[in-house]
């Protein structure tokens, strides 16, 4: 997966996975308003590549890059999570402290040890929405960055994973 070299940054890779809330009628925003919102004002402060992205009915799935240290990470990611919490109306749920329902129970992440790790993370990410019996084929899911990574050649359109 040599090829993917050159759409990443240098740095440190996470893998993550935010559980969604379910939509409340009076909120005053849709959850994926939220997240989209909270991305770009991230990122506007942070230098971090967003790799890949899946967002599925009751979870969003990720690959960040991070140019600088862990610590650096970690701050990162706990201003996504309690921005985000802000945004989707889940403050009330950080109130609880470290180990809020939020914190255990909404956000992890881990960090990717190699190309050959994030190569496999990218592949079921993008092949998530098959295996959870939303669509019969990766490109029937519109709501995932699948389709740059066609454009850029490293999947063709028609891209199924091999399951062994």
């Amino acid at each position: 997966m040599t090829e993917l070299n050159r759409y990443r940054i240098h740095g440190k890779t996470y893998f993550f996975t935010l559980a969604l809330p379910e939509w409340r009628s009076g909120a005053a925003m849709h959850w994926t308003q939220a997240l989209c919102l909270e991305l770009v004002r991230i990122k506007r402060k942070y230098p971090f590549n967003l790799d890949a992205l899946v967002i599925l009915p009751k979870y969003v799935q990720g690959l960040m890059t991070l140019p600088g240290d862990a610590e650096e990470a970690g701050l990162l990611w706990q201003q996504v999570n309690n921005e985000f919490a802000e945004l989707a109306g889940l403050s009330e749920e950080l109130q609880g402290g470290e180990d809020s329902d939020f914190e255990r129970k909404r956000c992890f992440g881990y960090m990717l040890r190699d190309d050959q790790d994030f190569a496999r993370h990218l592949n079921f990410l993008h092949y998530n929405p098959v295996n959870q019996g939303l669509v019969k084929g990766v490109a029937d899911w519109p709501y995932s960055t699948f389709f740059p990574y066609v454009q850029q050649g490293v999947y063709p359109l028609s891209w199924r994973m091999d399951v062994a």
